[in-house]
Order: structure tokens, then C-alpha cells, then sequence
């Protein structure tokens, strides 16, 4: 292969992949060397369509034709351009002047409503063999269906007749001869769109969900008016954490079809996975009333939003009209944790566990919150349901949990035993990437932050929110729960708005934005408004009181915050990374999240990227976040909580010490713990658990982590 081969195979990667930008830079060199090489002036049109650059599109589009004016890659790419643009129906007019064959002709003008093109070449089949094979689809004979199909596709492969084969496949559960026939029908016909999403079907039902992902994105691409299309993509995409993709694709899903009560419920979700609660609220309301599920939507959003009168009316009514309903009861339950209402959560998730005794979420949420006998009904329920196989592998993560939990006092063995196991299956699920982490905080504290520190340019926002952050499991919620007990700040939890609201502003000054006091200030209101949204709306107080921040990763932002924010405080939370990594370790964090919580090297790779992340913004920001170590919060309550209340500019008030006499809503693990008063039974807790934690405390080590009378 040659230099430019070997770029345009980079470019066409890269568009593959969503970097317009890289692509655009591969091509234009090549292009000035060989400007007349279709391939490459297809692909550019390609990277300039999605970089909005509708002109340059154009041309390139029709220099490419120009040199190769029956291909059809490129007639149908432009299609979905001229779809794009609204200039369909010019292209169809001279799609039919230039003399393609009709079929080529029929699937341009499909892709060009943005329904997408669907499979059309029947090859051998005649009308009546492919109603044959359509009633055996139908009637779940995939024998008969095989035995229809097999002579006419020896005579000729054709599209049609192996999207039938492979659905028929599909419905029988032989996922991987369904992906095949899919794969042989998009060789023949590759913008059919039905083929593509059958074949991300099969994928995604076998647990490959990366190449599933791979083919919904394109599948949403050529049809970016099919509402099924978009929906299949967003669904993965939110699977798979990408959540900008998954919104937009919702977006394009209501635009095709607004009353489709999937693509509803899927935005819901979406918008509550990117803090957009109220939003959430709005969409999950927009569903019918007897639409399944939708009461728990409704619930959980109302929740998200911190509207908890309004969470708990929606899981009363959705539990009268459907008592039995464990999502409901769980859902109920979990709130009722966070809100301290230990006996009545305890009553919601047995009844739930009592209906299904393998529903892994109730069990995790009953034996975080209770201590349960591991003798008691319950628990052997748990026990049967975890070694039964038709366990799905979800509930089976969860029942390793609690399981976990429940036996750590009475068998340390077997709750490691369970614990590997739910820590094993998470990290197959959710793979960690460390290299993946390290390259966002060289980019963060590398040209993110010259940018701005070169700028010298500071908002004049004046909120004053604090901001709480270190490692999870490591004293932030117990900080944040002291400084909610001041009268003058109230708790937000873990916002996590921050961080979409930087990325644009970087993406932005990437793209060529000025760095000013304009654009900090613009990003530094957007902030305080998402966070008030997420927090549940302006606080009623007079005077006002201030919000608390406590979304972990705060740490690695700490040099933007400081410039769209000048007035915040931000408090950095430190813990015997021993103790702080065995916690992480024997607990669940939502799916998708802390990824590197499911290994024990993870676990210390992440807490070094911490350790490097405060290192830099103490040697590049003096004074710029005060530091706060658990161990000297146990050992002198009052002197650490008299500085932290200084650093953060809020006179001393004595009821902080009380803070577990005030704590209202904890949604996270420690919603037990902030409700008793400093106890010291967890420091150097990792002592008894050595033998278990093996490889954390060599990574630890490995990574200078460990304190210095022990590395």
C-alpha cells in the first residue's frame, strides 16, 4: 500500500469514526498531489458535509461524480447530503437523467427523504417464492424458510432474500448465521438500511456491542429520517455511555416521529443520564398515560430533579394502579433510603424481592441499607437465585453485591468470592481503559488550560457555589453533609453538569473561539443555571443559600472552574487510598460509571491520575482549593471543620457538628453513614482485608501511592 493509500484508508477511518476534522487534514494534502482521484475527492465531500461546509461539499460531491458518474457509493452519499440540504428532489430529476439503472435510481430516491434505502433485489426469487418464504417468516418456520431460500440463493445471492433468512435466523436465536446472511446482503446492497439494523441486531443480542454500535451509527446515518433507525442507535448509544450521540439521535427520532412513545421514553433517559432532569420530567409526561413503565420514568426524573414530593406521587399512583410492580417498589424504596425513611425503603424492596427474589437491584438496595441475617429467607433467596441460570447477568452482578455485602462480617471468603465475581462480570461489560483517562487530563492541563491561562481573561460570574471532590469513598459526602448543616449552604449532591458545559467551551476555543471574559462569564451563568436545575430549582431561602457541588471528577477541572467561576471554592477530599480503595472495591456504582472501580489496578490507576491531576493544580494555582484528609476530620472534628468553613468564606456555626441530625436527601452510598455521627470503625480497615486486596496494595505501591512508612 502506498503513502496515499495508506492516508485515504486514514481518512475514511476517521470519518468512520466521527473526526471530520482529522480526515479533512489527511485529505487535503493528498488532494493537492492528486486532485482527480475520485476516492479521495468522494471522501473530502464526505468531511466537508459534516463539517457544514455545504459549498466545497457540493463541488467535491460533483467533481467526484465527474470521474466516475455511475458510481453508487457516491450517488447515495450525495442522496443523504441532498436530504441534508433540502435539495432532494433536484438530485432524484438527475439521478434519472443520468441514465442509472433503476434500481440504483429507486434506493437515491429513498435515501434522499431520509427514510433510508431498504433492500431490494429479489435476484432468482419470483413473486411467489418470495411469498412462500414470507408466510414461513411469519409462521416461525425457519426450516421451510431455509429450504425456500437455499436454490434461489445458489442461483444468484440477492438482498431480499437474505434479509428474510436472517430475520428468520434472528427470531430463532442463531445470531451468529443471521449476522452472516445481514453481512451478505450488505455486501450486495450497502445503504440498505433494514439489512444494516438487522445485522446490529444480531450483534448486539450476541454481546457484541462495539461492532453493534459501530453499524447503528451508520445505519442512522443513512436514514436520519427513520425514526426505528435513530432509536436503535440511541439506544446503544446510551448503552455505551455516548451520550452526546444518543441525544442528538433521540432528537432526529421526535423530529421524525413526535408521538412515538419509545422515542419518548428513550429521550427521557437520555436527558436523565445528561442531568437534564426537568426536561426529563417534561418528556416522560408527554407519554400515554397507560404506557408501560411510565410511571417509574416519571418517578425517577421527578427525582433526578430533586422534586421528591412530586417523585413520591408518581410511584403512589403507578403502584395503585399496579401493587406488584418491583420496579416501582425498588424505585420507591431507593428514595426512601436517600431520604432516611430506612423501615418504610426495607418494606418496599422485601415486597419486591418477595414477588422476585433474583431482582438484583432490590437486593443490592436491601443489603446496603439493612443488615441482613445471612440465615434469613431473604438471603437465601438471593443465594438460589444467583446459581440459578436463568438469572439474567444483570441481576446476577447485583445478587454478587449483596450477597457480598451480607456475608462480610460472617465470611469474608465467600463475600470476596461474590465480590470478584460482580466486579469480574462488570469489567467485561464496562472494559477500562487507563490510557483513556491519562490522555483527557494531558489535553485538560496541557492545551485546555494554556489556552486559558494564557488568556488571562476571568469571568464575571458571581455565584459562589463549593465545590466538593476528591476520590468516591473517600469523606465527600460526609464533607458535603457538614457544610449542607450551615444555614447558609444547601446540598447539591453530584450535579454533573460541569462538565458538558466545559467541553463546549473548549471544543469552541479548539475551533478558533476568543478566549475572553465574555465566553467565561456566558459559560459560568450556563453552569449556575444547569445546577440549579439539577439541584431542583432556585432555592426559596432569604437570604439565599449557596449550592454545593459534589460531582467527583471536579478535581481534574480545578484551573477552568477558577476561571468561569472566581468566586466558587472548591474542596479537595483525601483518604488512606488503602481504605478509600478497598470501599471502592466492595461497592456498586451505577452501570457505565467509575469504570475503573472493577479492578483492583484499576482502582490504584485511577487514584494516581487523581494524585497527578492535585499535584498540577497545586503547583499551577496556589491556594487555589483547600485540602481536607478524613482521617484528621475523625481525629479533630471541630478544627477541621472550623477551616474548611473559612476556606470556603462562611462564618462558624456549631450545628455542622450536627450535621447527621441534619441530613436531608443522600443519594449516594453514604446515604447510611452521614446519618450517624463520626464513628471510626472504618479507618484502617484495609488491615483485615489484606490477604484480599493484594493486587490494589502492589499498584498502589507501584504507583508511590502508599504512605511513606508503608511503601
Amino acid at each position: 500500500m502506498t503513502a496515499d493509500q495508506t492516508a485515504l484508508a486514514d481518512a475514511r477511518r476517521a470519518l468512520d469514526s466521527d473526526r471530520a476534522e482529522a480526515a479533512h487534514a489527511l485529505l487535503a494534502p493528498l488532494l493537492s498531489r492528486r486532485p482527480d482521484w475520485p476516492e479521495a475527492r468522494f471522501h473530502m465531500a464526505r468531511a466537508q458535509a459534516a463539517l457544514g461546509q455545504v459549498d466545497l461539499a457540493r463541488e467535491s460531491y460533483d467533481a467526484a461524480l465527474a470521474a466516475a458518474p455511475k458510481e453508487p457509493s457516491i450517488w447515495m452519499e450525495l442522496a443523504l447530503f441532498a436530504h441534508a440540504t433540502g435539495t432532494a428532489r433536484d438530485l432524484v430529476k438527475r439521478a434519472r437523467r443520468a441514465d442509472l439503472p433503476g434500481p440504483l435510481v429507486t434506493m437515491i430516491t429513498a435515501a434522499s427523504t431520509g427514510q433510508g434505502a431498504r433492500a431490494i433485489g429479489t435476484g432468482a426469487a419470483k413473486p411467489r417464492d418470495l411469498a412462500r418464504m414470507s408466510a414461513c417468516l411469519k409462521a416461525g418456520d425457519l426450516r421451510g424458510l431455509e429450504a425456500a431460500a437455499a436454490p434461489l440463493l445458489r442461483a444468484r445471492s440477492a438482498a431480499v432474500p437474505l434479509a428474510m433468512v436472517g430475520q428468520g435466523r434472528l427470531a430463532a436465536g442463531r445470531l451468529a448465521p443471521a449476522a452472516e446472511a445481514f453481512r451478505t446482503g450488505l455486501r450486495l446492497e450497502p445503504y440498505a438500511v433494514d439489512l444494516r439494523l438487522g445485522l446490529t441486531q444480531a450483534l448486539a443480542r450476541a454481546g457484541q456491542v462495539a461492532p453493534a454500535l459501530s453499524e447503528a451509527r451508520r445505519a442512522a446515518l443513512q436514514a436520519p429520517a427513520w425514526a426505528d433507525a435513530q432509536i436503535t442507535f440511541a439506544r446503544l448509544a446510551l448503552s455505551g455511555g455516548l451520550l452526546d450521540h444518543a441525544a442528538r439521535a433521540c432528537d432526529a427520532a421526535l423530529a421524525a416521529a413526535p408521538r412515538s412513545d419509545t422515542a419518548l421514553a428513550l429521550a427521557a433517559e437520555v436527558a436523565l443520564a445528561q442531568g437534564r432532569a426537568v426536561e426529563a420530567m417534561s418528556l416522560a409526561g408527554r407519554r400515554k398515560p397507560s404506557a408501560r413503565g411510565r410511571a417509574h420514568l416519571l418517578a425517577r426524573a421527578a427525582s433526578a430533579a430533586r422534586r421528591t414530593e412530586d417523585a413520591l406521587t408518581a410511584y403512589a399512583e403507578g403502584l395503585a394502579l399496579a401493587p406488584e410492580d418491583t420496579d416501582l417498589l425498588v424505585g420507591r424504596g431507593q428514595l426512601l433510603q436517600s431520604l432516611g425513611q430506612s423501615e418504610a425503603a426495607e418494606a418496599d424492596l422485601r415486597a419486591a424481592l418477595a414477588l422476585q427474589p433474583g431482582h438484583g437491584l432490590a437486593a443490592r438496595a436491601l443489603a446496603y441499607g439493612t443488615r441482613l441475617d445471612p440465615a434469613a429467607p431473604v438471603v437465601t433467596g438471593m443465594a438460589h437465585a444467583v446459581a440459578d441460570a436463568g438469572t439474567g447477568p444483570n441481576d446476577r452482578r447485583l445478587l454478587h453485591y449483596a450477597l457480598a455485602r451480607t456475608l462480610e462480617r460472617t465470611d469474608p471468603e465467600a463475600a470476596f468470592d461474590h465480590l470478584a465475581k460482580a466486579n469480574d462480570a462488570l469489567a467485561a461489560a464496562y472494559p477500562f481503559d487507563p490510557q483513556a483517562d491519562i490522555d483527557d487530563l494531558a489535553r485538560i492541563t496541557g492545551a485546555d488550560w494554556t489556552r486559558l491561562a494564557e488568556s488571562g481573561a476571568v469571568s464575571a460570574c458571581a455565584a459562589a457555589p463549593i465545590f466538593v471532590t476528591g476520590m468516591p469513598r473517600s469523606g465527600t459526602t460526609l464533607v458535603e453533609t457538614i457544610l449542607a448543616a450551615h444555614s447558609g449552604v444547601r446540598a447539591g449532591g453530584e450535579l454533573a453538569v460541569l462538565n458538558p458545559i466545559l467541553r463546549d467551551m473548549t471544543r469552541g476555543f479548539a475551533a478558533g473561539a476568543s478566549v475572553d471574559a465574555a465566553t467565561l462569564t456566558e459559560a459560568g451563568k450556563a453552569y449556575v443555571q444547569a445546577a440549579e436545575a439539577a439541584a431542583g430549582g432556585t432555592d426559596q431561602h432569604v437570604p439565599p443559600r449557596r449550592l454545593t457541588d459534589k460531582s467527583i471528577h471536579t478535581f481534574v477541572q480545578i484551573g477552568a472552574v477558577t476561571r468561569i467561576l472566581p468566586k466558587a471554592r472548591i474542596v479537595v477530599v483525601h483518604r488512606d487510598p488503602r481504605d478509600t480503595g478497598l470501599s471502592i472495591w466492595r461497592n456498586h456504582f451505577p452501570d457505565g460509571t467509575h469504570r475503573y472501580a472493577a479492578s483492583q489496578t484499576g482502582i490504584a490507576d485511577h487514584m494516581a491520575l487523581f494524585r497527578d491531576a492535585v499535584a498540577f493544580w497545586r503547583e499551577t494555582l496556589p491556594g487555589a482549593f483547600h485540602d481536607i484528609h478524613y482521617e484528621a476530620l475523625l481525629d479533630d472534628p471541630e478544627g477541621e471543620a472550623r477551616r474548611l468553613l473559612t476556606a470556603c468564606d462562611l462564618p462558624w456555626e456549631d450545628g455542622v457538628l450536627a450535621f447527621h441530625q441534619q441530613a436531608e436527601r443522600v443519594d449516594t452510598l453514604s446515604f447510611a453513614q452521614v446519618r450517624q455521627p463520626l464513628y471510626r470503625s472504618s479507618h484502617g480497615a484495609w488491615r483485615k482485608h489484606v490477604d484480599h486486596i493484594g493486587p490494589m496494595i502492589a499498584a498502589l505501591r507501584a504507583h508511590g501511592l502508599l504512605p511513606d512508612a508503608d511503601a
